[in-house]
């Protein structure tokens, strides 16, 4: 019969890999709402503008690659002039960096683990989606970058706001990343474990999603 210590040991490490799929199952998630978070703030934007038939269908693919904002009539921005385009070029980044700050506040009243668990990956994963747009894509310009820098200018403005939104962002989240980083952690996994893996989290949005862009164009 197997020993009372060694049943319990394996019922932590199940326990642990349950914790692990759960997490990466609520990661996955949250990447796919801040991509569609920020594909509708370009559509509702466009649409306010009155370049798109409506402001609630987005161009979301499954795998999120080359997603985008939906139809919206390029030739109706340019004849609206720079800062059409431009309000519709920086809409999405607005928008991520909006429910970052949504994510932070909430978490602060949010008393279940799972309600922590849930907001800080969709802060996190707006954090990575919006940032990787100031910092990475105005250094190497695509996308929604390209078209902002082309409307108004000020490339390196962009990136000294990208590099100072990412450090608030850092001590905004800093708070939660901890509190749920202590509830998480168990013996064969520490707090500094999570704390750890939240943070390759949000970098890894953020990579991957400049990468996509740099790729499609």
């Amino acid at each position: 019969m197997p020993s009372r210590p060694a049943e319990n040991t394996r019922l932590r490490a199940s326990r642990r890999s349950l914790l692990f799929a759960l997490l990466a199952l609520a990661g996955v998630l949250a990447v796919y709402a801040a991509v569609w978070g920020h594909e509708l703030g370009h559509a509702a934007s466009a649409y306010l503008i009155g370049c798109k038939a409506d402001p609630w269908r987005t161009g979301v693919t499954p795998f999120l690659w080359g997603s985008r904002g939906g139809a919206i009539d390029e030739t109706c921005l340019a004849r609206r002039g720079s800062r059409a385009v431009a309000a519709v070029a920086l809409s999405g980044i607005a928008l991520n960096l909006l429910c970052v700050g949504i994510a932070g506040l909430a978490s602060r009243w949010a008393r279940r683990r799972w309600s922590l668990v849930v907001l800080l990956l969709w802060g996190l994963a707006n954090a990575g989606e919006g940032l990787s747009y100031l910092v990475l894509n105005t250094i190497w310009l695509r996308s929604d970058m390209a078209a902002g820098v082309g409307a108004l200018g000020g490339r390196w403005i962009f990136l000294g706001a990208g590099l100072l939104g990412a450090a608030a962002v850092a001590g905004w989240l800093r708070g939660p990343v901890r509190t749920v980083a202590g509830q998480l952690a168990s013996p064969g996994a520490p707090a500094g474990l999570f704390r750890l893996a939240f943070a390759l989290y949000a970098m890894t949005v953020a990579v991957v999603a400049a990468v996509e862009r740099i790729a499609i164009g």
